[in-house]
């Protein structure tokens, strides 16, 4: 199926250390205050794009599944900025999120914030946030839509496109 919306594109990935390799394509182009919201089912990629965008980002540690701890921080050496990995996997309802303080994350203007399950919390991802919807294909291919709502984003996933992709 054609994307038809202008802030949007695809790609499928043939292999985890494909979407591992994209994700630190994108990560070594994010901006302070940056929002990647990853949507999709259970082994569908969203832990192994995060950990790519952990590693271009420059985390000084490899990012792992945050499930258990909601929210896990990563800083880099050359500006020490923060770089929270949330997972939403196992918050039901709003009043979870208020507790390990997303808004208050998602408001930290120096920081880049990766979550996964975003879907489960659609009224707390902001428009200018990168979104990333995976769809598993086969064991080994991924779909990916990459989107935004905000013309500024756009033009950092323009870059990451050109990064990746030559296009």
């Amino acid at each position: 199926m054609p994307v038809l919306d202008p802030f949007t594109f695809e790609y499928l990935s043939h292999s985890e250390e494909q979407t591992q390799r994209l994700g630190a394509r994108l990560g070594a182009l994010l901006p302070a205050h940056a929002v990647i919201a990853l949507i999709g089912t259970l082994g569908a990629g969203k832990t192994q794009f995060a950990r790519g965008i952990g590693t271009g980002w420059g985390a000084q540690q490899p990012l792992r599944s945050p499930s258990f701890t909601l929210v896990q921080e990563h800083h880099r050496d050359r500006d020490n900025r923060t770089l929270y990995h949330i997972d939403l996997f196992r918050i039901e309802h709003n009043d979870g999120m208020q507790t390990f303080g997303l808004q208050e994350i998602l408001e930290d203007g120096q920081s880049v914030s990766i979550i996964e399950w975003a879907d489960r919390a659609p009224q707390m991802i902001p428009d200018d946030a990168i979104v990333v919807k995976f769809e598993l294909h086969s064991e080994s291919k991924r779909h990916m839509t990459f989107s935004t709502r905000s013309a500024a984003t756009w033009q950092i996933l323009l870059a990451f496109r050109k990064s990746a992709f030559g296009v």
